[in-house]
């Protein structure tokens, strides 16, 4: 069974710190299916479904490359902004699943990277 490593650094300043110290993170899954697509929306839509085939992921990566928009996550009415200014990305990491529902909206043209597990 192929497995996903999801790895990286979070490094953040507290107070008036030089040299803040890191922190690493790393999380791996075993997966059996994948959907990688690229998704682009010419002018502005409305919650649409970002899942494709699959139903309940273990493991999301959301990678904005043209303009911005917002999540909603498992049916959630709350929204979450991700852009292409700062390289915005989400992330989602579960080796048990969970992820059964994302949806974006955007008020303009957009294009987003889809990377799905299960």
């Amino acid at each position: 069974m192929p497995t996903l490593t999801i790895a990286g650094t979070v490094q953040f300043p507290l107070a008036s710190e030089a040299n803040p110290p890191s922190t690493s993170f790393s999380s791996s899954v075993n997966y059996t299916e994948r959907n990688v697509d690229d998704v682009d929306f010419s002018g502005a839509v409305n919650d649409i479904d970002l899942m494709g085939r699959i139903t309940d992921a273990k493991a999301c990566f959301i990678q904005m490359l043209i303009g911005e928009g917002t999540l909603k996550i498992n049916g959630s009415t709350d929204e979450t902004p991700v852009a292409t200014s700062g390289n915005g990305f989400w992330v989602w990491v579960n080796p048990v699943g969970g992820l059964t529902a994302l949806t974006i909206t955007t008020a303009a043209a957009a294009r987003v990277r889809v990377f799905m597990f299960t």
